[in-house]
Protein backbone atom coordinates (compact mmCIF):
# COMPACT_ATOMS: atom_id res chain seq x y z
CA UNK A 1 0.00 0.00 0.00
CA UNK A 2 1.21 3.49 -0.75
CA UNK A 3 1.25 5.70 2.37
CA UNK A 4 -0.90 8.34 0.63
CA UNK A 5 -3.74 5.82 0.42
CA UNK A 6 -3.72 5.31 4.17
CA UNK A 7 -3.83 8.86 5.50
CA UNK A 8 -7.41 10.13 5.31
CA UNK A 9 -7.32 13.32 7.35
CA UNK A 10 -7.41 15.74 4.43
CA UNK A 11 -10.37 13.99 2.81
CA UNK A 12 -12.77 15.13 5.54
CA UNK A 13 -14.10 18.67 5.33
CA UNK A 14 -15.48 20.30 8.49
CA UNK A 15 -18.46 21.78 6.64
CA UNK A 16 -19.57 18.28 5.60
CA UNK A 17 -19.98 17.09 9.19
CA UNK A 18 -23.24 17.60 11.07
CA UNK A 19 -23.48 18.25 14.79
CA UNK A 20 -23.81 14.92 16.54
CA UNK A 21 -20.43 13.28 17.11
CA UNK A 22 -17.29 13.86 19.13
CA UNK A 23 -14.00 15.32 17.96
CA UNK A 24 -12.32 11.92 17.98
CA UNK A 25 -11.83 9.93 14.76
CA UNK A 26 -12.67 6.26 14.17
CA UNK A 27 -11.07 4.25 11.37
CA UNK A 28 -12.37 0.68 11.09
CA UNK A 29 -10.68 -1.45 8.44
CA UNK A 30 -10.85 -4.61 6.36
CA UNK A 31 -9.07 -6.12 3.38
CA UNK A 32 -11.70 -7.17 0.88
CA UNK A 33 -11.78 -11.00 0.61
CA UNK A 34 -12.15 -10.92 -3.20
CA UNK A 35 -9.33 -8.58 -4.25
CA UNK A 36 -7.49 -7.39 -1.08
CA UNK A 37 -8.74 -3.82 -1.57
CA UNK A 38 -8.23 -1.75 1.58
CA UNK A 39 -11.67 -0.78 2.96
CA UNK A 40 -11.87 1.96 5.59
CA UNK A 41 -15.05 2.99 7.40
CA UNK A 42 -14.47 6.52 8.73
CA UNK A 43 -16.91 6.62 11.62
CA UNK A 44 -16.98 10.35 12.33
CA UNK A 45 -18.40 11.79 9.13
CA UNK A 46 -20.08 8.71 7.65
CA UNK A 47 -17.73 7.85 4.79
CA UNK A 48 -16.40 4.59 3.34
CA UNK A 49 -13.16 4.42 1.36
CA UNK A 50 -11.67 1.69 -0.83
CA UNK A 51 -7.94 1.98 -1.58
CA UNK A 52 -8.10 5.64 -0.60
CA UNK A 53 -11.05 6.55 -2.85
CA UNK A 54 -14.38 7.64 -1.43
CA UNK A 55 -17.05 5.10 -2.42
CA UNK A 56 -19.97 5.88 -0.08
CA UNK A 57 -21.32 8.76 2.03
CA UNK A 58 -24.53 7.18 3.36
CA UNK A 59 -26.68 8.30 0.45
CA UNK A 60 -28.99 5.33 1.15
CA UNK A 61 -29.98 6.68 4.57
CA UNK A 62 -31.58 10.01 5.48
CA UNK A 63 -30.30 13.30 4.15
CA UNK A 64 -27.24 15.54 4.70
CA UNK A 65 -25.52 16.81 6.73
CA UNK A 66 -24.63 13.50 8.36
CA UNK A 67 -22.61 12.50 11.40
CA UNK A 68 -21.35 9.17 12.66
CA UNK A 69 -21.08 5.86 10.87
CA UNK A 70 -19.60 3.63 13.57
CA UNK A 71 -17.92 4.24 16.92
CA UNK A 72 -17.59 0.65 18.18
CA UNK A 73 -15.79 -1.35 15.47
CA UNK A 74 -18.60 -3.29 13.78
CA UNK A 75 -16.86 -4.65 10.70
CA UNK A 76 -16.28 -8.16 9.32
CA UNK A 77 -16.29 -10.09 6.03
CA UNK A 78 -17.50 -13.24 4.31
CA UNK A 79 -16.00 -15.00 1.27
CA UNK A 80 -17.15 -12.21 -1.04
CA UNK A 81 -18.40 -9.21 0.98
CA UNK A 82 -17.29 -6.76 3.64
CA UNK A 83 -19.96 -5.92 6.22
CA UNK A 84 -19.96 -2.59 8.04
CA UNK A 85 -22.32 -1.70 10.87
CA UNK A 86 -22.91 1.09 13.35
CA UNK A 87 -25.14 4.16 13.41
CA UNK A 88 -25.68 7.39 11.50
CA UNK A 89 -27.48 10.65 12.21
CA UNK A 90 -28.94 11.97 8.96
CA UNK A 91 -29.26 14.77 9.84
CA UNK A 92 -28.39 15.31 13.52
CA UNK A 93 -29.85 18.07 15.64
CA UNK A 94 -30.20 19.57 19.09
CA UNK A 95 -33.30 19.69 21.26
CA UNK A 96 -31.87 22.71 23.07
CA UNK A 97 -29.74 24.86 20.80
CA UNK A 98 -27.31 25.91 23.54
CA UNK A 99 -26.74 22.43 25.01
CA UNK A 100 -24.41 20.02 23.18
CA UNK A 101 -24.51 17.20 25.74
CA UNK A 102 -25.79 13.74 24.88
CA UNK A 103 -29.04 14.19 26.82
CA UNK A 104 -30.08 17.14 24.62
CA UNK A 105 -29.23 15.51 21.28
CA UNK A 106 -32.14 15.09 18.89
CA UNK A 107 -32.17 11.39 17.94
CA UNK A 108 -35.24 11.42 15.71
CA UNK A 109 -33.07 10.99 12.60
CA UNK A 110 -30.70 8.45 14.06
CA UNK A 111 -30.41 5.08 12.32
CA UNK A 112 -28.75 1.81 13.23
CA UNK A 113 -27.44 0.09 10.11
CA UNK A 114 -25.57 -2.73 8.38
CA UNK A 115 -24.17 -2.27 4.85
CA UNK A 116 -22.33 -4.57 2.45
CA UNK A 117 -19.39 -3.68 0.19
CA UNK A 118 -18.59 -5.81 -2.87
CA UNK A 119 -15.25 -6.13 -4.67
CA UNK A 120 -16.12 -3.31 -7.07
CA UNK A 121 -16.92 -0.86 -4.29
CA UNK A 122 -20.68 -1.13 -4.65
CA UNK A 123 -22.40 -0.51 -1.32
CA UNK A 124 -25.84 -1.87 -0.44
CA UNK A 125 -27.99 -1.40 2.65
CA UNK A 126 -28.56 -4.79 4.29
CA UNK A 127 -30.53 -3.70 7.39
CA UNK A 128 -31.47 -0.50 9.23
CA UNK A 129 -33.58 0.71 12.14
CA UNK A 130 -34.73 4.31 12.56
CA UNK A 131 -36.04 6.15 15.60
CA UNK A 132 -39.82 6.14 15.96
CA UNK A 133 -42.40 7.57 18.34
CA UNK A 134 -42.10 4.65 20.75
CA UNK A 135 -39.00 6.39 22.10
CA UNK A 136 -38.43 9.88 23.56
CA UNK A 137 -36.71 12.24 21.09
CA UNK A 138 -33.36 11.99 22.92
CA UNK A 139 -33.31 8.16 22.98
CA UNK A 140 -32.32 5.76 20.21
CA UNK A 141 -32.61 2.13 19.20
CA UNK A 142 -29.53 0.02 19.82
CA UNK A 143 -26.53 0.78 17.62
CA UNK A 144 -24.83 -2.11 15.85
CA UNK A 145 -21.72 -2.64 17.99
CA UNK A 146 -20.15 -5.82 16.61
CA UNK A 147 -20.52 -8.19 13.64
CA UNK A 148 -19.70 -11.89 13.39
CA UNK A 149 -20.08 -13.89 10.17
CA UNK A 150 -20.85 -17.63 10.35
CA UNK A 151 -19.75 -19.09 7.03
CA UNK A 152 -21.17 -22.53 7.81
CA UNK A 153 -24.74 -21.24 7.88
CA UNK A 154 -24.25 -18.00 5.88
CA UNK A 155 -25.57 -15.99 8.83
CA UNK A 156 -24.47 -12.60 10.08
CA UNK A 157 -24.72 -12.23 13.85
CA UNK A 158 -24.75 -8.70 15.24
CA UNK A 159 -24.83 -7.15 18.68
CA UNK A 160 -26.72 -4.00 19.65
CA UNK A 161 -25.35 -2.72 22.95
CA UNK A 162 -25.44 1.07 22.81
CA UNK A 163 -28.92 2.57 23.11
CA UNK A 164 -32.24 2.32 24.91
CA UNK A 165 -34.27 -0.36 23.12
CA UNK A 166 -33.92 -3.58 21.09
CA UNK A 167 -30.59 -4.32 22.79
CA UNK A 168 -29.04 -7.76 22.66
CA UNK A 169 -27.85 -10.38 20.17
CA UNK A 170 -29.37 -10.51 16.68
CA UNK A 171 -28.79 -12.39 13.44
CA UNK A 172 -29.63 -12.02 9.76
CA UNK A 173 -30.04 -14.95 7.38
CA UNK A 174 -28.29 -13.60 4.29
CA UNK A 175 -30.40 -15.80 2.01
CA UNK A 176 -33.62 -13.88 2.81
CA UNK A 177 -32.33 -10.90 4.88
CA UNK A 178 -34.67 -11.65 7.77
CA UNK A 179 -33.49 -10.36 11.14
CA UNK A 180 -34.09 -12.32 14.36
CA UNK A 181 -33.67 -11.18 18.00
CA UNK A 182 -31.90 -13.93 19.97
CA UNK A 183 -30.85 -12.55 23.38
CA UNK A 184 -33.18 -9.76 24.46
CA UNK A 185 -32.71 -6.70 26.63
CA UNK A 186 -29.09 -7.27 27.65
CA UNK A 187 -26.27 -5.09 26.32
CA UNK A 188 -24.49 -7.87 24.38
CA UNK A 189 -21.34 -6.19 23.06
CA UNK A 190 -18.17 -7.83 21.68
CA UNK A 191 -18.35 -11.40 20.37
CA UNK A 192 -16.10 -14.38 19.71
CA UNK A 193 -17.15 -17.69 18.10
CA UNK A 194 -15.70 -20.75 19.84
CA UNK A 195 -16.70 -24.08 18.31
CA UNK A 196 -20.53 -23.85 18.03
CA UNK A 197 -21.04 -21.16 20.66
CA UNK A 198 -20.87 -17.36 20.63
CA UNK A 199 -19.28 -15.87 23.75
CA UNK A 200 -19.79 -12.15 24.38
CA UNK A 201 -19.23 -9.34 26.85
CA UNK A 202 -21.89 -6.86 27.99
CA UNK A 203 -21.39 -3.16 27.28
CA UNK A 204 -23.27 -1.99 30.40
CA UNK A 205 -22.33 1.73 30.27
CA UNK A 206 -24.91 2.74 32.89
CA UNK A 207 -23.98 -0.14 35.24
CA UNK A 208 -27.61 -1.24 35.44
CA UNK A 209 -26.81 -4.94 35.05
CA UNK A 210 -24.17 -7.33 36.30
CA UNK A 211 -21.09 -7.83 34.17
CA UNK A 212 -21.45 -11.20 32.50
CA UNK A 213 -20.34 -13.61 29.85
CA UNK A 214 -23.23 -14.10 27.42
CA UNK A 215 -23.26 -17.48 25.64
CA UNK A 216 -25.40 -18.43 22.65
CA UNK A 217 -25.43 -21.99 21.28
CA UNK A 218 -25.78 -21.77 17.49
CA UNK A 219 -26.84 -25.42 17.25
CA UNK A 220 -29.76 -25.62 19.69
CA UNK A 221 -30.53 -21.90 20.04
CA UNK A 222 -30.12 -21.88 23.83
CA UNK A 223 -28.48 -18.98 25.65
CA UNK A 224 -27.28 -18.20 29.15
CA UNK A 225 -25.44 -15.50 31.07
CA UNK A 226 -22.72 -16.20 33.62
CA UNK A 227 -22.68 -13.38 36.20
CA UNK A 228 -20.58 -14.87 39.01
CA UNK A 229 -16.90 -15.74 38.70
CA UNK A 230 -14.14 -17.49 40.64
CA UNK A 231 -11.76 -14.88 42.09
CA UNK A 232 -8.18 -15.81 41.20
CA UNK A 233 -6.59 -13.98 44.15
CA UNK A 234 -8.79 -15.61 46.77
CA UNK A 235 -9.43 -19.29 45.89
CA UNK A 236 -12.92 -20.35 46.84
CA UNK A 237 -14.31 -16.83 46.69
CA UNK A 238 -17.01 -15.94 44.15
CA UNK A 239 -17.26 -12.43 42.80
CA UNK A 240 -19.70 -10.37 40.74
CA UNK A 241 -19.44 -6.77 39.56
CA UNK A 242 -21.09 -4.03 37.55
CA UNK A 243 -18.48 -2.68 35.11
CA UNK A 244 -18.24 -1.43 31.52
CA UNK A 245 -17.49 -4.22 29.07
CA UNK A 246 -14.82 -4.33 26.38
CA UNK A 247 -13.35 -6.86 23.98
CA UNK A 248 -13.34 -10.67 24.11
CA UNK A 249 -10.59 -12.74 22.50
CA UNK A 250 -9.69 -16.38 22.01
CA UNK A 251 -6.31 -17.69 23.17
CA UNK A 252 -5.64 -21.33 22.33
CA UNK A 253 -8.73 -23.13 23.70
CA UNK A 254 -9.72 -20.49 26.22
CA UNK A 255 -11.38 -17.12 25.95
CA UNK A 256 -10.55 -13.89 27.77
CA UNK A 257 -13.20 -11.23 28.30
CA UNK A 258 -12.16 -7.74 29.35
CA UNK A 259 -14.10 -5.42 31.62
CA UNK A 260 -13.15 -2.18 33.31
CA UNK A 261 -10.43 -3.18 35.78
CA UNK A 262 -10.73 -6.93 35.22
CA UNK A 263 -10.25 -9.81 32.83
CA UNK A 264 -12.27 -13.03 32.93
CA UNK A 265 -10.61 -16.21 31.73
CA UNK A 266 -13.14 -18.69 30.35
CA UNK A 267 -12.46 -22.43 30.07
CA UNK A 268 -15.43 -23.57 27.96
CA UNK A 269 -14.68 -27.27 28.38
CA UNK A 270 -14.51 -27.18 32.18
CA UNK A 271 -17.23 -24.50 32.38
CA UNK A 272 -14.93 -22.37 34.57
CA UNK A 273 -14.92 -18.57 34.71
CA UNK A 274 -12.08 -16.93 36.64
CA UNK A 275 -11.72 -13.19 37.25
CA UNK A 276 -8.36 -11.41 37.65
CA UNK A 277 -7.72 -7.72 38.40
CA UNK A 278 -6.37 -6.12 35.22
CA UNK A 279 -5.53 -2.42 34.84
CA UNK A 280 -7.68 -1.68 37.89
CA UNK A 281 -7.11 2.05 38.42
CA UNK A 282 -8.87 3.59 41.44
CA UNK A 283 -9.65 7.30 41.67
CA UNK A 284 -12.42 9.76 42.55
CA UNK A 285 -14.13 8.93 39.23
CA UNK A 286 -14.31 5.23 40.01
CA UNK A 287 -17.85 4.97 38.62
CA UNK A 288 -16.12 5.21 35.21
CA UNK A 289 -13.14 2.83 35.12
CA UNK A 290 -10.05 4.45 33.66
CA UNK A 291 -9.31 1.58 31.29
CA UNK A 292 -11.69 -0.76 29.45
CA UNK A 293 -9.59 -3.00 27.17
CA UNK A 294 -11.05 -3.25 23.68
CA UNK A 295 -13.82 -0.67 24.10
CA UNK A 296 -14.69 0.87 20.68
CA UNK A 297 -11.87 -1.01 18.95
CA UNK A 298 -11.24 -3.87 16.56
CA UNK A 299 -8.97 -6.75 17.48
CA UNK A 300 -6.40 -8.55 15.37
CA UNK A 301 -4.53 -11.87 15.68
CA UNK A 302 -0.95 -11.46 14.33
CA UNK A 303 0.72 -14.90 14.32
CA UNK A 304 -2.36 -16.17 16.11
CA UNK A 305 -1.91 -13.98 19.23
CA UNK A 306 -4.52 -11.36 20.10
CA UNK A 307 -3.63 -7.67 19.94
CA UNK A 308 -6.04 -5.18 21.52
CA UNK A 309 -6.08 -1.47 22.31
CA UNK A 310 -6.83 -0.06 25.75
CA UNK A 311 -8.21 3.46 25.47
CA UNK A 312 -8.55 5.96 28.35
CA UNK A 313 -11.93 6.41 29.97
CA UNK A 314 -14.54 8.16 27.85
CA UNK A 315 -16.58 9.24 30.85
CA UNK A 316 -14.17 12.00 31.81
CA UNK A 317 -14.03 15.29 29.92
CA UNK A 318 -11.12 16.74 31.90
CA UNK A 319 -7.55 15.37 31.91
CA UNK A 320 -6.60 13.58 35.13
CA UNK A 321 -3.64 11.59 36.34
CA UNK A 322 -5.60 8.43 35.65
CA UNK A 323 -6.47 9.01 31.99
CA UNK A 324 -3.32 10.31 30.37
CA UNK A 325 -2.33 7.35 28.25
CA UNK A 326 -3.70 4.60 26.01
CA UNK A 327 -2.03 1.22 25.62
CA UNK A 328 -1.54 -1.53 23.07
CA UNK A 329 -1.65 -5.00 24.66
CA UNK A 330 -0.47 -8.28 23.14
CA UNK A 331 -2.22 -11.15 24.93
CA UNK A 332 0.42 -13.86 25.28
CA UNK A 333 -0.43 -17.36 26.56
CA UNK A 334 0.93 -16.82 30.07
CA UNK A 335 0.37 -13.11 30.65
CA UNK A 336 -0.50 -10.09 28.47
CA UNK A 337 2.36 -7.75 27.55
CA UNK A 338 2.17 -3.99 27.19
CA UNK A 339 3.53 -3.09 23.73
CA UNK A 340 3.46 0.70 23.92
CA UNK A 341 1.58 3.78 25.03
CA UNK A 342 -0.73 5.37 22.44
CA UNK A 343 -3.45 7.90 21.84
CA UNK A 344 -6.98 6.71 20.99
CA UNK A 345 -6.78 3.58 18.79
CA UNK A 346 -9.91 2.42 16.97
CA UNK A 347 -9.21 0.15 13.99
CA UNK A 348 -6.74 -2.73 13.62
CA UNK A 349 -6.07 -4.98 10.65
CA UNK A 350 -3.08 -6.87 9.26
CA UNK A 351 -2.01 -7.91 5.76
CA UNK A 352 0.64 -10.27 7.16
CA UNK A 353 3.44 -7.75 6.67
CA UNK A 354 2.13 -4.71 8.57
CA UNK A 355 -0.45 -4.02 11.23
CA UNK A 356 -2.54 -0.98 10.37
CA UNK A 357 -3.70 1.13 13.30
CA UNK A 358 -6.39 3.80 13.10
CA UNK A 359 -5.48 6.43 15.68
CA UNK A 360 -6.57 9.86 16.88
CA UNK A 361 -5.39 12.29 19.52
CA UNK A 362 -8.91 12.73 20.93
CA UNK A 363 -10.86 10.08 22.82
CA UNK A 364 -14.63 9.53 22.73
CA UNK A 365 -16.36 11.85 25.21
CA UNK A 366 -19.83 13.37 25.83
CA UNK A 367 -19.00 16.74 24.21
CA UNK A 368 -20.48 17.12 20.70
CA UNK A 369 -19.14 19.25 17.87
CA UNK A 370 -19.38 19.99 14.17
CA UNK A 371 -15.63 19.57 13.77
CA UNK A 372 -13.37 16.61 13.21
CA UNK A 373 -10.17 16.01 15.10
CA UNK A 374 -6.83 14.91 13.72
CA UNK A 375 -6.21 11.26 13.04
CA UNK A 376 -4.92 8.77 10.52
CA UNK A 377 -3.94 5.21 9.75
CA UNK A 378 -0.44 3.99 10.50
CA UNK A 379 1.30 0.96 8.99
CA UNK A 380 3.68 -0.67 11.49
CA UNK A 381 5.75 -3.77 10.57
CA UNK A 382 4.27 -6.84 12.20
CA UNK A 383 7.60 -7.94 13.70
CA UNK A 384 7.71 -4.78 15.83
CA UNK A 385 4.82 -6.10 17.91
CA UNK A 386 6.86 -9.11 19.04
CA UNK A 387 9.70 -7.28 20.78
CA UNK A 388 10.17 -5.73 24.19
CA UNK A 389 7.88 -2.82 25.03
CA UNK A 390 8.56 0.20 22.84
CA UNK A 391 8.26 2.94 25.45
CA UNK A 392 8.48 3.79 29.12
CA UNK A 393 5.17 3.56 30.96
CA UNK A 394 3.91 5.46 33.98
CA UNK A 395 0.45 4.53 35.21
CA UNK A 396 -1.24 6.25 38.12
CA UNK A 397 -3.13 3.35 39.71
CA UNK A 398 -4.54 4.79 42.93
CA UNK A 399 -5.73 8.18 44.15
CA UNK A 400 -8.20 8.51 46.97
CA UNK A 401 -9.84 6.81 49.93
CA UNK A 402 -9.20 3.10 50.59
CA UNK A 403 -11.70 0.78 52.29
CA UNK A 404 -10.32 -2.65 53.19
CA UNK A 405 -11.97 -5.41 51.18
CA UNK A 406 -14.24 -2.98 49.30
CA UNK A 407 -12.16 -0.60 47.20
CA UNK A 408 -11.16 -1.81 43.74
CA UNK A 409 -11.79 -5.48 43.03
CA UNK A 410 -12.53 -6.93 46.48
CA UNK A 411 -9.85 -4.64 47.92
CA UNK A 412 -7.28 -5.17 45.17
CA UNK A 413 -6.03 -2.59 42.67
CA UNK A 414 -3.38 -2.60 39.95
CA UNK A 415 -3.29 -5.78 37.91
CA UNK A 416 -0.39 -4.39 35.87
CA UNK A 417 1.47 -6.75 33.49
CA UNK A 418 5.25 -6.42 33.96
CA UNK A 419 6.43 -8.74 31.20
CA UNK A 420 9.25 -7.29 29.06
CA UNK A 421 10.22 -4.43 31.37
CA UNK A 422 13.59 -4.27 33.13
CA UNK A 423 12.93 -1.40 35.57
CA UNK A 424 9.76 -1.96 37.61
CA UNK A 425 8.85 0.20 40.60
CA UNK A 426 5.80 1.27 42.58
CA UNK A 427 5.71 4.75 44.14
CA UNK A 428 3.11 4.78 46.90
CA UNK A 429 2.00 7.45 49.36
CA UNK A 430 0.03 6.64 52.53
CA UNK A 431 -1.07 8.80 55.45
CA UNK A 432 0.01 6.29 58.14
CA UNK A 433 2.13 3.21 58.59
CA UNK A 434 0.39 0.26 56.99
CA UNK A 435 1.08 -3.19 55.54
CA UNK A 436 0.51 -3.75 51.83
CA UNK A 437 0.11 -7.11 50.15
CA UNK A 438 1.60 -7.70 46.67
CA UNK A 439 0.19 -10.56 44.59
CA UNK A 440 1.87 -11.85 41.41
CA UNK A 441 -0.15 -13.99 39.03
CA UNK A 442 -0.56 -15.11 35.43
CA UNK A 443 -3.38 -16.63 33.40
CA UNK A 444 -2.77 -20.01 35.01
CA UNK A 445 -2.49 -19.29 38.72
CA UNK A 446 -1.36 -17.02 41.52
CA UNK A 447 2.41 -17.31 41.81
CA UNK A 448 3.41 -15.38 44.91
CA UNK A 449 2.04 -13.16 47.65
CA UNK A 450 4.28 -10.91 49.72
CA UNK A 451 3.79 -8.37 52.51
CA UNK A 452 5.47 -4.95 52.38
CA UNK A 453 5.67 -2.45 55.24
CA UNK A 454 4.91 1.15 54.25
CA UNK A 455 5.91 4.25 56.20
CA UNK A 456 3.80 7.37 56.39
CA UNK A 457 4.54 9.52 53.33
CA UNK A 458 6.14 8.39 50.07
CA UNK A 459 7.59 4.88 49.61
CA UNK A 460 9.36 3.32 46.61
CA UNK A 461 8.78 -0.43 46.23
CA UNK A 462 11.15 -2.36 44.00
CA UNK A 463 9.27 -4.86 41.79
CA UNK A 464 12.28 -6.36 39.99
CA UNK A 465 11.63 -9.84 41.40
CA UNK A 466 8.17 -9.97 39.75
CA UNK A 467 7.70 -10.92 36.09
CA UNK A 468 3.99 -11.43 35.38
CA UNK A 469 1.10 -9.26 36.63
CA UNK A 470 1.00 -7.62 40.07
CA UNK A 471 -1.89 -6.31 42.14
CA UNK A 472 -1.89 -4.59 45.52
CA UNK A 473 -4.05 -4.49 48.65
CA UNK A 474 -3.64 -2.43 51.81
CA UNK A 475 -4.31 -4.21 55.10
CA UNK A 476 -6.22 -1.33 56.67
CA UNK A 477 -8.50 1.57 55.76
CA UNK A 478 -6.76 4.74 54.57
CA UNK A 479 -8.08 8.30 54.34
CA UNK A 480 -5.75 8.96 51.43
CA UNK A 481 -3.41 6.91 49.26
CA UNK A 482 -1.56 7.57 46.01
CA UNK A 483 0.21 4.98 43.88
CA UNK A 484 2.04 5.06 40.55
CA UNK A 485 3.66 2.27 38.53
CA UNK A 486 6.95 3.19 36.79
CA UNK A 487 8.12 0.83 34.02
CA UNK A 488 11.19 1.05 31.76
CA UNK A 489 11.99 -1.36 28.90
Amino acid sequence: MEPSKLHLRRLIQHDEVGMGNNQFRCFYMAFHPMNDAFVVHEGHSGKVFMDGKLIYSYSLIGRPPRAGGDTHGAITWSQDLVFIGGWIKAPPGLLVSTDRTLSKQDMRNKYSHIHTVDENGKVELLWSRKWDENLPPNHWYGEVTDLLYDGHEDILYFSRADGYAELGLWRIFLSDRKAEWLIKNRTVYKMELKDDKIFATLFNPAHMENSAIAIYDTVNGESKLVEEFNFALDPGKKISMKRDGGQIIQLQNKLIAFYGGAMIVVDPYKNEYTLYPFLEVVGPEFHRPAYIPGLRTQKVYPLGLPLIAVNPSEGLTEPTLRTTVGLLIRVDPVIPQIVTSTGFVSGMISDGENIYLGASYANHCPAYTYRTGDGGIYAVPLKEFFTKPWSSIRLWVFDGLYKYGETGVAGWFGGIPLKGFTTKKLRVYVTKEVKMKVAEYNLLSKIAEDDVSLNSGWNIIELSSYYDAVAFRFKDDLDKALAEIVLEP
